[in-house]
């Protein structure tokens, strides 16, 4: 079930954060980061995550929304955005223990380590087939 159904859960929230938000006001702005920031914002808004979670779900939509803004579309963020939350419940999964797997709440800070080389290696690596493939950001 996580396999079928959290693909379809990341790309929703994707389409509203990132896409609908981003698309909304950077259409009326020069620079889009005040757009990220306010979509970042309002993602992290909606998990009920405390403490280091909220910097945890910030930093990710951030991530997500410069992903968005750099490659000109949703693929990159819904493709960061399922493959965390399915390794996630799929840890949970594993466990045997599904119950606890939409608790949210507190996050201890030395996972956001683990969080921040996830980030960077994906970041780094969606910008380095951006430039090669040459994507084009902006429609003639």
């Amino acid at each position: 079930m996580v396999l079928l159904l959290v693909p379809f859960q990341s790309a929703a929230e994707e389409y509203a954060y990132r896409g609908w938000i981003i698309q909304g006001f950077g259409a009326y702005l020069r620079n889009p980061w005040p757009a990220i920031l306010v979509g970042a914002a309002a993602f992290a808004a909606s998990h009920g995550y405390t403490g280091w979670g909220i910097v945890y779900v910030f930093a990710f939509g951030m991530l997500m929304g410069w992903l968005a803004v750099r490659t000109g579309g949703l693929e990159a963020p819904i493709a960061l955005h399922a493959t965390n939350n399915i390794v996630a419940f799929g840890v949970v999964a594993a466990s045997g223990d599904m119950g606890s797997a939409m608790e949210q709440g507190e996050v201890p800070w030395e996972s956001l380590i683990g969080s921040a080389v996830q980030f960077a290696v994906f970041g780094i690596g969606v910008l380095i087939i951006a430039r090669k493939w040459a994507i084009q950001t902006v429609s003639r």
